[in-house]
């Protein structure tokens, strides 16, 4: 079995198991066996903008200066707003 890597018409990576025989064209074609990840679009994206903006308030950044004080603050309210929604689509919940 062969791993193949490929990008459909709306420009979404995929990543397809299909036999070492097999041509290409059958993962493009669907065919292959699906190693994609659990798919993001299932996110509530409004819940996630919900907990950012709260994460940034509780923070403290507030503006560009708070931003530049705190280098690590906005990566960590990002992560913290999306890390637990990633987590739960891999664990099917």
């Amino acid at each position: 079995m062969k791993k193949v890597t490929w990008t459909d018409g709306s420009g979404k990576n995929h990543i397809s198991l299909i036999r070492d025989a097999d041509n290409e064209t059958v993962a493009t074609t669907g065919h292959g066996l699906s190693l994609d990840p659990p798919d993001v679009w299932n996110i509530d994206w409004n819940a996630v903008k919900l907990d950012l903006h709260n994460e940034l308030v509780n923070r403290g950044l507030l503006t560009h200066a708070d931003v530049v004080k705190q280098q690590s603050g906005v990566s960590g309210a990002v992560l913290s707003a999306l890390r637990r929604r990633i987590l739960t689509l891999y664990l099917g919940d």
